[in-house]
């Protein structure tokens, strides 16, 4: 039993610290009215060898996150969610107005300019990556 438990520590080491490593800098939120749907913005960055897949959010404030993308539709732009965003290697991704961006919907509680959003990316290989948002005057 203990010549397994030493084989999967030793092995198994290596697989556990080589997960992809996501920076993410500059998180924010627009302020908007009580119960509405806010975004996030920040910039993802990839310091790692490998694809980082981000699939989904959880925040203990909002129902719901989804990561969307804004495309022109024949001179029209429009917002359309993605199941999952790819940051590739040594890649840097913005998440900002016009563009990629979170939608944080569901509001459990109201926010002012100043409060702090706690979420959680999860990437594909079932990775959590914390970050906080400083929610910012409009």
């Amino acid at each position: 039993m203990r010549t397994l438990i030493a084989l999967i520590v030793l092995f198994g080491l290596p697989f556990a610290s080589a997960h992809a490593q996501l920076e993410i800098t500059d998180a924010w939120s627009p302020e908007a009215p009580p119960g509405r749907t806010m975004a996030g913005f920040m910039t993802l960055e990839n310091t790692s060898d490998e694809a980082v897949v981000l699939m989904d959010g959880q925040s203990p404030q909002f129902g719901r996150i989804e990561i969307h993308d804004m495309i022109n539709d024949d001179g029209v732009m429009r917002m359309r969610r993605l199941d999952q965003l790819v940051i590739e290697p040594n890649e840097t991704v913005s998440l900002k107005p016009g563009s990629f961006h979170l939608m944080l919907m569901e509001p459990k509680v109201t926010l002012a300019p100043g409060d702090a959003i706690d979420l959680v990316f999860v990437d594909g290989q079932g990775n959590d990556h914390p970050i906080t948002l400083m929610v910012r005057p409009r």
